[in-house]
């Protein structure tokens, strides 16, 4: 990884946490300045001891945005992750388990959760407000029901690739996802072989289990004959994307498991819909972070949604082990990415975190959901 920041300052226009607090040692620079050293730059150096800073390495949204404005795309979030590879605390070892072993569990956290007094310290209360939020949701009437305006023509059969919050609390996004490709005509083929996409494993420096992942999902899309993967959460599509450049599929095979992984509204090309009577007058889009500007579901929703209107904020602020690590900072980024839609009762995104994150900060009077709970197919 390139190290040597040289302190520009263009990152600080992007920053969630900058922008939250106004404190420069939240910075991607200044977290930079204060950790570089400790990752073996900078010889000679006498740093601050891992200890006195391992609270300044926690608040790190994972976003990405420092990297893609960096002239030199240096990523703090990349550099956070080696370093909490290389030192391990407890935060890390929770975080593997809830991810990698307590999934079947994560509705009854939020069965437990909606039975504990909304009281105690911020932290603690941040966290009972996210795992409410893996409670079963009470159904939508749709906003759109939506058909083919034309015929496709597939070159390969789609799997689905579910992602971590909709195989263990959002089953009916795969459900909703499965019948609008079929009705647009897909062969399907079955993704339930997928599991986590590790990216979140990696932004907590759990290299080895990221690893794992890698492996497990490569290989099931090897077994069902490399077809094309439906994806629709952002953040898995954008660890499924690294994939490419880890080294565990030669050339070719790489160019085409980056050309067959997309996000789910790619598919629904040609979509015609009828908007019905549920849908608010200004509906609000969050455009996930790890869409890295490429989101393909803004372009599908508002095509259909003329008053589809999108939020000022930058991020939702769940951060992945953020959320572990420092629940208050998170939540916090949460109600101030809200608060960049004003005027809108109604809010959907393409990620099953954000959704997640978003709903467990909502005010009352403002919902949100994934676009894939108030689409139906006509």
């Amino acid at each position: 990884m390139k190290r040597g920041c040289t302190q520009c300052g263009d990152c600080l226009d992007v920053c969630p946490l900058f922008r939250l607090y106004r404190r420069e040692e939240y910075s991607p620079k200044g977290k930079r300045l204060l950790m570089e050293p400790l990752d073996g730059w900078g010889a000679g150096e006498t740093p601050l001891p891992w200890e006195k800073i391992r609270a300044l390495s926690r608040l790190c949204a994972g976003c990405g945005r420092c990297g893609r404005q960096c002239a030199r795309k240096l990523s703090t979030a990349e550099l956070l992750a080696d370093l909490r590879s290389k030192h391990p605390d407890w935060s890390r070892f929770i975080w593997n388990i809830w991810i990698r072993r307590a999934g079947p569990l994560w509705p009854l956290a939020g069965r437990i959760a909606s039975l504990v007094p909304a009281i105690g310290p911020q932290g603690l209360r941040s966290s009972l407000e996210t795992a409410r939020a893996l409670l079963p949701q009470r159904a939508v009437l749709p906003w759109l029901r939506i058909r083919p305006g034309r015929a496709v023509a597939p070159e390969a059969p789609v799997a689905i690739f579910s992602g971590c919050t909709a195989r263990y609390a959002r089953p009916e996004w795969t459900a909703k996802a499965e019948k609008l490709l079929r009705r647009w005509g897909y062969e399907l083929a079955d993704g339930g072989g997928f599991g986590c996409c590790g990216g979140t494993l990696h932004h907590a420096g759990l290299f080895e289990w990221e690893a794992e992942a890698r492996r497990k999902n490569i290989e099931t899309w090897r077994a069902l004959g490399r077809p094309a993967v439906a994806v629709f959460c952002a953040s898995c599509k954008h660890g499924l994307d690294a994939y490419a450049a880890e080294g565990d599929m030669d050339a070719e095979e790489a160019a085409l498991w980056k050309s067959r992984v997309r996000g789910l509204a790619d598919f629904l090309a040609a979509p015609v819909a009828e908007i019905t009577p549920e849908a608010p007058a200004r509906p609000g889009y969050h455009e996930p972070c790890h869409w890295e500007g490429r989101d393909p579901d803004k372009p599908f929703l508002r095509a259909l949604l003329p008053g589809l209107t999108q939020g000022r904020e930058l991020c939702c602020g769940m951060g992945g082990i953020l959320k572990m690590s420092a629940p208050d900072v998170s939540s916090a980024l949460g109600r101030r990415c809200l608060e960049g839609f004003p005027d809108c009762g109604a809010v959907v995104t393409g990620c099953g975190g954000c959704a997640l994150q978003l709903a467990s900060v909502a005010p009352p009077g403002l919902t949100v959901r994934h676009w894939l709970d108030v689409v139906e197919t006509q």
